[in-house]
């Protein structure tokens, strides 16, 4: 049970730093999820039938939270995407019209043959 509430602090925690996008924190908590893990997997003994449903709830309700997890930081991974994907059109647009309002003696020279390109 010591192992559990262990489990379920580290998620709780997890859970709050994806909501503030501390992804160092949340890097090192999954690690010590993964050793907390281990650990249960080493457990021979059975508890009594009582323990086992609070244990089997107790489950249950991770199981929900690992869930709701997994679905927010997909989310995150979908809108970092999206946020660089917009940066990315956004330079491309900042260099056409640096290139087509700049200068003549701001632009590189270059000449429009492959001549000395290579």
């Amino acid at each position: 049970m010591v192992l559990l509430a262990a489990y379920e602090d580290f998620t709780r925690r997890e859970s709050v730093s994806l909501r503030d996008e501390n992804f160092e924190l949340l890097k090192k908590l999954q690690d010590k999820k993964a050793k907390v893990i281990e650990q249960m997997a080493l457990l021979q003994d059975t508890p009594n039938k009582s323990d086992a449903e609070d244990f089997n709830q107790r489950l249950s309700e991770l199981q929900k939270q690992e869930e709701a997890n997994s679905s927010l930081l997909q989310q995150k991974m979908l809108s970092n995407r999206q946020e660089l994907k917009k940066l990315s059109q956004n330079t491309i647009s900042a260099n056409k019209l640096r290139r087509a309002y700049a200068a003549s003696s701001d632009r590189p020279s270059a000449s429009g043959t492959l001549k000395g390109r290579a």
